[in-house]
């Protein structure tokens, strides 16, 4: 188990190459103290040695072959069981931010804010959308919001069969009980303010001028 604070970066190894790489080096830059675990679907040697090389710790995990028969029912359980993993791989009361590999962090975060900001669990939300939670990145503090959402999936996944955005229905009905707070953009940005820590690619985005050239920055 991770006691440090800090980031869990969940993908398959195709996306970890192109853009999850680079949300590491951004955080290592930026936030230094903080301690960077990345989670790679179907990863292999190399992966494991970037990582390593780099200071970060990795796990790997096959997909498997019940979700590994086209790309959707992989990206179903990629996404959704990451946020299993997250929980079984940082201690129950550190503080961690789950956010999407295609992110990348733009300005210095101290220890400090991160603490202060994660004092109890949220998700960003877009209050217009029939479905209110952007799960780009939601933060963990030490309440038990990590192990109730992990719950849900694990129920899903026992009791009949993931599906892609589960993970987001999940979190309005815990936003509905309570049980996790609405967070503004600070810590996935789709606009890319200057004001905000972290910028998310999420879609197309990642192919916009300004994402790119900060990309580049850390390439």
């Amino acid at each position: 188990m991770i006691t440090n604070p800090g980031f869990f970066c969940g993908c398959n190894t195709d996306y970890f190459r192109a853009w999850g790489r680079v949300f590491g080096l951004s955080a290592k830059k930026h936030a230094p103290w903080a301690h960077v675990h990345y989670h790679v679907y179907d990863g292999e040697a190399q992966d494991l040695d970037w990582a390593r090389q780099h200071g970060f710790t990795i796990t790997v995990e096959a997909t498997p072959d019940e979700y590994n028969q086209d790309l959707e029912q992989r990206k179903a359980y990629w996404s959704n069981m990451r946020w299993v993993r997250v929980n079984e791989t940082f201690a129950a009361t550190t503080p961690v931010i789950d956010v999407d590999a295609d992110s990348i962090m733009v300005r210095d975060l101290s220890q400090e804010q991160f603490l202060k900001d994660l004092e109890t669990s949220w998700v960003p939300t877009a209050p217009k959308r029939d479905q209110r939670s952007l799960a780009s990145a939601v933060g963990f503090g030490k309440d038990n919001a990590r192990q109730i959402f992990a719950d849900m999936l694990l129920n899903i996944r026992d009791t009949s069969r993931f599906a892609w955005a589960d993970d987001q229905k999940m979190l309005d009905i815990m936003l509905d009980q309570d049980q996790i707070r609405p967070m503004d953009l600070r810590y996935t940005d789709f606009k890319f303010r200057d004001d905000s820590y972290i910028w998310t690619g999420k879609g197309d985005r990642k192919f916009k001028v300004r994402f790119n050239e900060m990309l580049k920055s850390f390439q």
